[in-house]
C-alpha cells in the first residue's frame, strides 16, 4: 500500500525484486526495509502492517476465506520498528492470528500493536496500543496485555517476558515513525465512508423538512 526508500522481497521460488506501491505480496515472502525504507501491507481480511527502516519480516501463512470471514494469518518480523493492525481472521478465533518475533509469540485477540524485534540476546518490545495480547515464549510464562501501552521487554526466548508500563509520549517517541506508514484500515474506511453517507443523508433530510416548514408558513400567511 505505501513504500518509501527501498523495500525488497524475495519470493519462495527464489526470485527477488524491489517493491513498489501497489505490488502484490504473497505467502512465502521476505520483505526487507533498506537503511531509510517502510512499507506499509494490507492484507486481504482487512489488516494492516508496518514494517520500519532495517526491517526483515517473513509472511509465514495466509489463509482467508471471504465468504466465512475465517482463516490463518502467521508473520514473523526477524528485525525492526514494526505496528499492525488485526483484521477478519483474528476475530475469527483466539488462535487464528499470530505475529512471532525471535524470542516470543504474540496471540492476537483483535488488537493494535507497535513493536521493536531483534536477535536473541537483544531487547525486543512488544507494546499493546488496543485491544489484547497473548504473548508466550520458551519460558512457559504466558502474560495477557489488554491494558494500553501495556508493554513486554524481553530478550531471550529462554527469559519469562516483564510487563512495563508506558506513557503515550514514550510510545510516541519510541514508534512515531512506524505508526505513521501503517495504512488504514479497509474496514475503518467503509465506517468512515458509511458515517459521511449518514451525515449527508442527515443533512439533506434536514433540509427537506426545513423547505416543508418554510412552505406551511408561506401557505399560512396566504391565507
Amino acid at each position: 500500500e505505501t513504500v518509501e526508500g527501498e523495500v525488497t522481497v524475495a519470493r519462495a521460488d527464489g526470485t527477488t525484486a524491489t517493491l513498489q506501491e501497489g505490488d502484490a505480496v504473497f505467502q512465502g515472502d521476505v520483505l526487507e526495509t533498506g537503511p531509510e525504507g517502510t512499507v506499509g501491507l494490507v492484507f486481504v481480511d482487512d489488516s494492516t502492517f508496518a514494517l520500519d527502516e532495517d526491517g526483515r519480516m517473513v509472511l509465514d501463512e495466509m489463509i482467508f476465506d471471504p465468504g466465512s470471514a475465517e482463516g490463518k494469518s502467521a508473520l514473523t518480523v526477524v528485525q525492526g520498528a514494526f505496528t499492525f493492525v488485526s483484521g477478519k481472521i483474528a476475530q475469527s478465533g483466539p488462535d487464528a492470528m499470530k505475529v512471532s518475533t525471535p524470542v516470543a509469540t504474540l496471540g492476537i485477540r483483535g488488537t493494535k500493536v507497535a513493536g521493536q524485534a531483534a536477535q536473541e540476546g537483544e531487547e525486543n518490545t512488544i507494546v499493546l496500543l488496543e485491544g489484547e495480547i497473548l504473548v508466550t515464549n520458551q519460558s512457559g510464562v504466558a502474560l495477557t496485555l489488554n491494558q494500553p501501552n501495556q508493554s513486554v521487554q524481553v530478550t531471550s526466548a529462554f527469559t519469562a517476558p516483564q510487563v512495563v508500563q508506558l506513557t503515550q509520549e514514550q510510545v510516541q517517541q519510541r514508534f512515531g515513525n512506524v505508526l505513521q506508514s501503517l495504512p488504514p484500515s479497509p474496514a475503518a474506511e467503509q465506517a468512515d465512508d458509511a458515517d459521511d453517507a449518514a451525515a449527508v443523508g442527515q443533512e439533506a433530510a434536514e433540509d427537506e423538512e426545513e423547505g416543508e416548514e418554510e412552505g406551511e408558513e408561506e401557505g399560512e400567511e396566504a391565507e
